[in-house]
């Protein structure tokens, strides 16, 4: 019986980890979303319907969010990946995550508690573009009392899918 604080269509979170099957499910996708479910069963060693049950079971639990495609930055002009730290006063907190969502070099944003207040995961195609964005943009934000950038020079671990390492 559903739980009458369960809206229509919500699925309640049992708080399962992925076992062994779901993990190899989860590798094969985030190494090639358009993987077959075919080779995803022979991979995970299990009959097309479980693969299949398990894939629907993981996205109805909100473990696989969806599906992306991985771009290679540099060749569609975006050569400089930085991350921009940014400390500011607490109020202004909820306006400027509005305002950042909307700037399109904003790869991801993070609110942290640390020695800064928020993380940003930036591309843009040169150093003038980063400059004007961090100048111009960042430091004119309510509340932005400083910024620190640190700018990429190799990337070298990227994975879509970070498993839980083994607790013991």
């Amino acid at each position: 019986m559903r739980s009458p604080h369960m809206a229509m269509g919500e699925h309640r979170r049992n708080g399962r980890r992925p076992d062994a099957t779901d993990q190899t499910i989860l590798s094969a996708l985030a190494k090639d979303a358009r993987t077959g479910i075919t080779e995803i069963a022979a991979l995970a060693n299990v009959s097309r319907a479980t693969a299949y049950n398990r894939i629907k079971r993981l996205t109805d639990e909100g473990v696989i969010r969806g599906y992306s495609v991985v771009t290679d930055h540099s060749k569609m002009g975006l050569g400089v990946t930085a991350l921009v730290l940014i400390s500011g006063s607490q109020p202004d907190w909820r306006a400027n995550r509005e305002i950042l969502s909307a700037y399109p070099e904003i790869e991801y944003c993070w609110y942290v508690v640390g020695s800064a207040d928020i993380v940003l995961l930036v591309r843009v195609a040169d150093t003038n573009q980063l400059r004007d964005l961090i100048l111009t943009r960042l430091q004119s934000l309510p509340g932005v009392t400083a910024t620190q950038t640190l700018t990429v020079i190799d990337e070298v671990v990227h994975r879509p899918v970070v498993e839980p390492g083994d607790p013991g």
